[in-house]
């Protein structure tokens, strides 16, 4: 059989590989083979995961916790997920209602998968994260793009003129990926107002609120009103907060017959996370905001540096990112000169100038690149200092 008889699904047919994956693997691969290049695209810290983390992932090891648990996640772990919600958010959810997923990704999709179909509208506010439209079409959903302004806040009057009967489900993801913008209390207020006597779910994706800067309160789309937690699965995990990526661990909280849904569809996929690595996640919810005190301010500074760097630069606009780890800047008026698009500038960003960054069409605004200032401060000086060399030979 030729590779060529070799049918996909039609439910691929226009799903995209990640770019941001892509644009990181494209760089990693010229630093591999010798090239200079100053990486500013990944979605993750260069912090290491915390040693009593770590310690205890071992123990469980060693001890042979190496085989399958329930797929919802060990008791401990959902009572520790139960803990930690009330504790850094005031929100009671039983273990119960809770489900630990890998990586909240995944977490996401199951949540889609379970409760949108064909002929169903996902709203999804822009700039959004670029898997959010494709797993929606994945599920045979519509997405539904909601306007924000320049500043990153939500349109209420947008999102007012797309609720529908078809509407299903609102994305929400505060802060924000790409933009790193984070919805006030008061907007989300409005929000959760617009939403009462429809039949529309919430998926509050939640993972960077650990990293809000400038002593900013994060506020939690469920801790509203009894209404907007009703409606709510709220999303959360430890890769951002606790420097743990790799060992994908995300977690889920609402309705019983979601979450009890979500869990079915990680039985039938990939049952359950690593067995091991949740006594590791017990261990970490253990910490509080002043165990990640240190690098938290590192990374107020690590901002600070990146807004003032760009701010030098001729043509560019930057808001300040008020959470997570990004920087959104709008560069249209060099994407006006040189053409093309945000991907086409992104390109020569990296060819030319030797900083990788990725551009902004695949998370909804072709005006903008995102750069990720999760590097050290004499990383980004010289890759922000390549950027501003190389936007300049274009706006002087």
């Amino acid at each position: 059989m030729s590779q060529s008889t070799l049918r996909l699904s039609p439910r691929m047919e226009g799903v995209e590989a990640s770019p941001t994956v892509k644009l990181n693997s494209l760089a990693q691969e010229m630093i591999r083979a010798g090239k200079d290049i100053v990486n500013l695209t990944a979605g993750e810290t260069d912090f290491d995961t915390p040693q009593g983390i770590k310690d205890a992932a071992i123990k469980a090891l060693q001890a042979g916790q190496t085989r399958y648990t329930a797929p919802h996640g060990i008791p401990e772990l959902r009572q520790a997920i139960s803990a930690w919600f009330l504790r850094d958010f005031g929100l009671n959810y039983s273990p119960s209602q809770t489900t630990v997923t890998v990586g909240v990704k995944q977490g996401i999709f199951h949540l889609i998968l379970a409760t949108v179909g064909p002929g169903d509208e996902v709203l999804i506010p822009r700039p959004y994260w670029v898997s959010y439209p494709e797993m929606v079409r994945l599920a045979g959903g519509t997405p539904v793009l909601v306007n924000c302004d320049d500043a990153f806040r939500l349109d209420l009057d947008d999102l007012r003129a797309k609720l529908s009967p078809r509407s299903r489900l609102l994305l929400l993801n505060s802060p924000n990926n790409p933009s790193g913008a984070m919805n006030s209390a008061e907007d989300l207020k409005e929000i959760a107002r617009l939403l009462e006597g429809t039949a529309v779910l919430v998926s509050s994706d939640e993972i960077y609120s650990s990293l809000v800067y400038d002593g900013a309160e994060f506020v939690s789309f469920a801790k509203l009103s009894e209404d907007a937690y009703a409606r709510t699965v709220t999303f959360n995990g430890l890769s951002k907060s606790h420097a743990m990526t790799g060992w994908r661990v995300g977690f889920a909280a609402g309705p019983i017959n979601i979450i009890e849904a979500m869990g079915i569809l990680q039985a039938q996929s990939s049952t359950h996370i690593t067995s091991f690595v949740q006594p590791a996640a017990v261990e970490a919810l253990k910490r509080t905001a002043e165990d990640f005190a240190p690098s938290l301010k590192a990374m107020q500074e690590r901002r600070d540096l990146t807004v003032k760097l760009l701010r030098q630069i001729p043509g560019l606009k930057i808001e300040v990112p008020a959470g997570a780890f990004y920087v959104f800047p709008d560069v249209s008026a060099h994407i006006a000169v040189r053409g093309g698009g945000s991907a086409e500038l992104a390109e020569y960003l990296l060819l030319e100038g030797g900083v990788a960054v990725v551009p902004g069409k695949p998370f909804g605004d072709d005006r903008r690149i995102r750069i990720s200032f999760a590097k050290d401060l004499k990383t980004l000086e010289k890759g922000l200092e390549r950027v501003r060399a190389a936007l300049q030979k274009i706006i002087p």
